[in-house]
């Protein structure tokens, strides 16, 4: 089995490294390097993982290379790792706003690589994560590629001209979709209801609304229809957001983080 080195442990790089050891792969296929000596420290004592000595080591002993690394950190770290790359490597990044050029320019050399866009429910194996890779990648390996980290969550491949619209909806998408939760339990205490149970009564309305959208396999407008009488409550509530422009506020925050994602690449 190939083994698997990432560089960079802060939330994204350890989500991925407790869904790969959570679903049974095996700690001696995995490798890492993490600047921080502290964080260095945590990962080796909460995973029971080897620490390389310096990131040419975890090239060389690997065969896969995950970045994990911070957008401006990526011309440094490449930089160091280019003499260790060779053919039968893969880069796999997940750095946001990194394109697949910008790796091959910072590389300064013909290398195969893979981009990834998780979201942060990877480490629950329900992340989202849009894949895309540049020409030297064969659709085999892209799938091969995806089965070895399945225990991630879902994939969708994209041309890499939608990667940042992929880190602005499924990347930061939970944040904006927390935001909302918080809103939905302050506005439960607000109405008179104790905080912990405004908590519980939120959670199960998503979950529950989630998972009638999958088994009932309807759009949401549909359901939206079901919940909303005439002359109800529902509209009632429906109308002011409406009145904020609600949708169009969700729109306008989506397409601002894509806008960064694109900054971030030049």
């Amino acid at each position: 089995m190939e083994k698997i080195g990432i560089i960079g442990l802060g939330n994204m790089g350890e989500s991925i490294v407790k869904a790969l050891i959570n679903h049974s792969l095996k700690k001696d296929f995995l490798l890492f390097a993490e600047v921080k000596k502290e964080r260095a420290t945590y990962i080796e004592k909460t995973y029971g993982l080897k620490s390389a000595k310096s990131l040419s080591e975890l090239v060389q002993k690997t065969d896969y290379i995950v970045l994990a690394i911070k957008p401006q950190d990526a011309k440094e770290v490449m930089q160091e790792i280019s003499p260790s790359l060779n053919d039968k490597k893969l880069i796999i990044s997940i750095m946001a706003g990194i394109t697949t050029s910008n790796i091959l320019s910072f590389i300064g050399k013909p290398t195969r690589i893979v981009r990834l866009m998780p979201n942060i429910c990877v480490k629950v194996g329900e992340g989202m994560t849009g894949i895309t890779s540049n020409r030297a990648v064969t659709k085999e390996e892209r799938a091969k590629i995806q089965k070895m980290l399945s225990p991630l969550g879902h994939f969708v491949e994209v041309g890499e001209e939608l990667m940042d619209a992929i880190t602005a909806l499924g990347g930061s998408g939970p944040a904006f979709f927390l935001l909302f939760l918080e809103a939905m339990i302050d506005a439960g205490v607000k109405t008179g209801l104790p905080r912990d149970k405004a908590k519980t009564i939120s959670l199960q309305v998503i979950k529950g609304t989630l998972r009638m959208l999958e088994v009932e396999k309807i759009h949401p407008t549909v359901m939206r229809d079901m919940i909303t009488s005439p002359g109800g409550t529902t509209i009632a509530g429906i109308a002011i957001l409406e009145k904020r422009a609600f949708k169009g506020n969700v729109i306008e925050a989506v397409a601002k983080a894509c806008k960064k994602a694109k900054e971030l690449s030049s």
